[in-house]
């Protein structure tokens, strides 16, 4: 049975039956707050800036390989492991480290030179902290994954009433900080619902049982899909919910920055009749490379084709519904590189400029565009410099006031209209 909510993410298991959850949300209007400077533990300017998710259970493989062999995929998330008690297995019912099917794709993978992310839980079951109390076999359990795997990344996909259980939160949180401290270079994500508006509560509680627990979560990574608000503009929704999620990140822990942040739309159309288009990737790119996001992904490598006969229909857990060429969402993610924090990533150069986000190099060179007008009395803008709520800048002959924090977002730009207020020619 399907029920409206925000961020539900759905995988299909060997059989063809396609399952999915979903969850009720309320929204949490913040303000955004953003630092373009990635840190130390975050996945930002690593081989992991861009790794969407791939069902490993539904008989797509020819399509990961293909993304890796002939578009330049270096890694992907494989979907997913759930707990059943205390034991692990794959999403198929195959054993953890012994599954006929998925092992050799990982490894196949693996020999066409892609790196992986292994993901636990996920609309259709939960992560092993959820199923199991006890802490010793929650903490064996992940380090079987990362030992038979060979990885240094994990990631928890926390949905439905799994979203409020802070108790196993709270055992997932300890076992990370064990492994962390056993296995150097470890880090994981907290894939988690949102609307434009951010996290739900309950997400914002799990921020917190994470700092409770003395955790930093390297990367929270949005779902930025399934809204059931209505048709509108993906890529600016995207774009939102991060900017708004940042600011509920800071208010439990200062130190989070967009190389905390990861942005996964669901591709084509959506559950909730929705559609993200290739266009809305480029907008959700351009912002990763003006602000230095954590991860971009997608659900999934599996939809990243045409459907037979042509766009139409619900959704499919095997084809975008949309009339893009096949991997069009990869060809459109694949280019950033995490190397962004206002230095322009993959987009400003291609523009003119060396650190205007995504519309600077049109505007003035190396600076952005920081030209204010003869007239204006307010300092002129500059794409280095990070911005709160209330700052008046001037550019382009306009002031400009802060409604937001921002680095390296243009004023009167296309994602800068929440952001920056015209307050007129100056």
């Amino acid at each position: 049975m399907k029920t409206p909510g925000p961020g539900r993410r759905r995988m299909a298991v060997r059989s063809g039956a396609l399952l999915v959850a979903a969850i009720a949300a309320t929204a949490t209007a913040l303000s955004h707050s953003a630092s373009a400077s990635p840190q130390a533990a975050a996945a930002g300017s690593s081989v992991f800036s861009v790794a969407p998710y791939v069902d490993m259970s539904n008989g797509q493989e020819p399509v990961l390989d293909t993304a890796i062999t002939g578009h330049g995929l270096k890694a992907y998330t494989a979907a997913f492991i759930i707990g059943v008690g205390c034991n692990q297995e794959w999403g198929d019912t195959l054993p953890v480290g012994n599954d006929s099917f998925t092992d050799p794709e990982i490894a196949r993978a693996k020999s066409e030179g892609a790196s992986v992310i292994i993901s636990s839980g996920g609309a259709a079951g939960e992560a092993l902290a959820w199923t199991c109390t006890n802490q010793s076999s929650i903490q064996a359990g992940y380090q079987a994954i990362i030992s038979d795997y060979g990885v240094k990344q994990l990631d928890f996909d926390v949905e439905g009433a799994a979203v409020a259980d802070q108790s196993a939160a709270a055992r997932n949180f300890t076992a990370m900080k064990a492994l962390k401290s056993a296995n150097p270079g470890l880090q994981f994500s907290m894939t988690l619902p949102v609307l434009p508006s951010g996290l739900t509560q309950d997400g914002v509680n799990i921020l917190q049982t994470a700092k409770n627990n003395g955790v930093k979560i390297d990367v929270v990574n949005l779902m930025t899909m399934d809204y059931y608000q209505g048709q509108q503009d993906m890529g600016a929704a995207a774009v939102k919910a991060a900017q708004s999620t940042l600011a509920q990140m800071k208010a439990v822990d200062s130190s989070y920055t967009y190389a905390n942040v990861g942005i996964t739309p669901m591709i084509g159309v959506n559950d909730d009749g929705s559609v993200f288009t290739a266009a809305n990737a480029a907008t959700v790119e351009q912002f990763a490379s003006a602000n230095g996001v954590g991860r971009l992904a997608y659900w999934s490598i599996d939809r990243d084709q045409p459907c037979p006969g042509g766009s139409g229909g619900g959704a499919s857990s095997t084809c975008s519904g949309v009339g893009n060429a096949k991997l069009a969402f990869a060809d459109a993610f694949v280019p950033y590189t995490g190397s962004g924090g206002g230095t322009g990533g993959t987009t400003g150069g291609t523009t003119g400029g060396t650190t205007g986000g995504t519309t600077g190099g049109t505007t003035g060179g190396t600076t952005g565009g920081t030209t204010g007008g003869g007239s204006c009395s307010a300092a002129p803008w500059s794409a280095s410099t990070s911005y709160v709520p209330n700052d008046v800048v001037s550019y382009n002959g306009h002031s400009w006031t802060a409604t937001y924090w921002s680095t390296g977002v243009t004023p009167g730009s296309a994602i800068a209209w929440n952001i920056w207020k015209d307050d007129g020619a100056c």
